[in-house]
């Protein structure tokens, strides 16, 4: 059997022998584990790929002896890179081996059991469904949580007639004063409180500030009542909502109900935007993930015919790790992964794919000019110094390249020569640049 009919599926697929040894691995399978091709096949265990199934040390004698398909099954795991996973996995029994099919559904587990949470906690009826709708429809096509929060403050001020509101970002120490295009004449007279709310500490819940605590909060009386709205308080990407209310007939006509309704059903799409971020890119780098890089990588096969591949490791990794501890490690990982983003743009596309290994997709360039932007990435990197806990650290890169050439290689031909090369950098001495083509 070719088992290149595997190469381009999503599902980390490997073939192994009665001892665990793995013969072939498709391309997945080494965006997951961050592994090359030179250091598995023929050489690693299947005990050595995953620490831990549902927090035991993989049992060899559990994936080998069966004479028919094993269904599909949902474990727990964990991996070099990912401390605590979820997914699902079956094997298939072939001519003396054993073919095992693996999904990762970590993100998509998590994603989904937060909407299920927070939805099951909502048994309460939204009175106004149609608000809900408009804000909804209003925010639908945005994708930064701060647009999306002035998006429901001006929803509520055109609904009870508020004059203005302000949206305070705590972790950048900023305060916007949004307007109600009808009540321009007001707006003048709460300008003084845009300092009153950047200094105010943060609240955790949703908080009324009656009459009686207004002029001591904040030296005014041009406001008869303030609604404060906290969103997500606990994260690090939080936000408050203040909203002053001009007299005791706006305060008697606010409906605190069906705002705090609304507001929450903004927490839960920022809260899901923050987790759909989480699985496209990589928490510690911002950069796209290996997950996002496989799909683009078969999406930009399809769509380019001029594409080149490069994949970038930073050379010595383990030592510098070993010499300043991980800490210092993760400096070294985020330097380089600003670095590479200098070099992102519409099309061309950066992630970190493993531990120290970064890839980049760059279509529609021609060899030369990405053998040219491969150069200023590695001396831009070389010279540079990342300062941390008063030491200085400096360090190199090795890189592969390759062109897609799709009348002689499938994908996983192209990554798989675009490793060669990497790897034909390193073993030359490392810190310089390795172009390989398929014949």
């Amino acid at each position: 059997m070719d088992f290149n009919v595997f190469e381009n599926s999503f599902d980390v697929i490997a073939v192994y022998d009665e001892s665990g040894l793995i013969e072939y691995a498709n391309s997945s399978f080494y965006l997951f584990t961050g592994l090359s091709v030179a250091r598995v096949v023929g050489k690693m265990n299947l005990t050595k790929v995953f620490i831990e199934m549902d927090g035991q040390p993989l049992q060899l004698s559990s994936f080998i002896g069966m004479k028919e398909t094993r269904p599909m099954k949902v474990i727990s795991f964990k991996t070099k890179n990912i401390e605590k996973g979820l997914g699902q996995y079956s094997i298939v029994p072939f001519e003396g081996k054993y073919i095992l099919f693996f999904k990762d559904v970590t993100v998509e587990e998590e994603l989904h059991k937060k909407y299920r949470r927070e939805m099951g906690l909502k048994d309460k009826k939204i009175e106004e469904m149609d608000s809900l709708i408009e804000l909804l429809q209003n925010t639908r096509l945005v994708k930064e949580p701060g647009k999306i929060l002035e998006e429901f403050i001006k929803h509520i001020l055109n609904n009870f007639g508020l004059g203005v509101g302000f949206l305070k970002n705590n972790e950048k120490q900023t305060v916007v004063k949004l307007i109600n295009s009808n009540h321009l004449g007001q707006s003048s007279v709460f300008d003084s409180l845009n300092k009153k709310i950047q200094n105010m500490p943060p609240s955790v819940k949703y908080t009324y500030i009656d009459s009686s605590k207004i002029k001591e909060l904040f030296s005014t009386t041009h406001i008869h009542s303030m609604v404060v709205i906290p969103i997500n308080p606990q994260s690090k990407e939080s936000f408050e909502i203040f909203l002053p209310i001009h007299g005791p007939e706006k305060d008697l006509q606010f409906d605190h109900q069906k705002v705090i309704t609304l507001s929450e059903q903004m927490k839960l799409l920022i809260q899901n935007m923050a987790l759909e971020r989480l699985s496209i890119f990589d928490d510690l780098t911002k950069l796209h993930n290996s997950r996002f890089f496989r799909e683009k990588l078969s999406e930009y096969t399809n769509r380019y015919e001029k594409l080149n591949l490069v994949l970038l490791d930073i050379d010595f990794f383990k030592k510098v790790n070993d010499t300043y501890g991980h800490p210092g490690g993760d400096a070294v990982l985020v330097h380089v992964g600003a670095i590479l983003k200098l070099y992102q743009d519409k099309e061309v596309m950066v992630s970190r794919v493993g531990g120290e290994e970064f890839a980049i997709l760059a279509p529609n360039q021609s060899l030369d000019e990405t053998l040219d932007m491969s150069a200023k990435i590695s001396e831009q990197i070389k010279s540079s110094v990342i300062y941390y806990d008063d030491k200085q650290i400096k360090c190199t890169i090795s890189i592969g390249i390759c062109s897609w050439n799709p009348e002689v290689q499938s994908i996983r031909d192209f990554y798989k020569k675009t490793d060669e090369a990497l790897y034909e950098s390193k073993a030359n001495g490392r810190d310089r640049i390795t172009v390989l083509q398929s014949a």
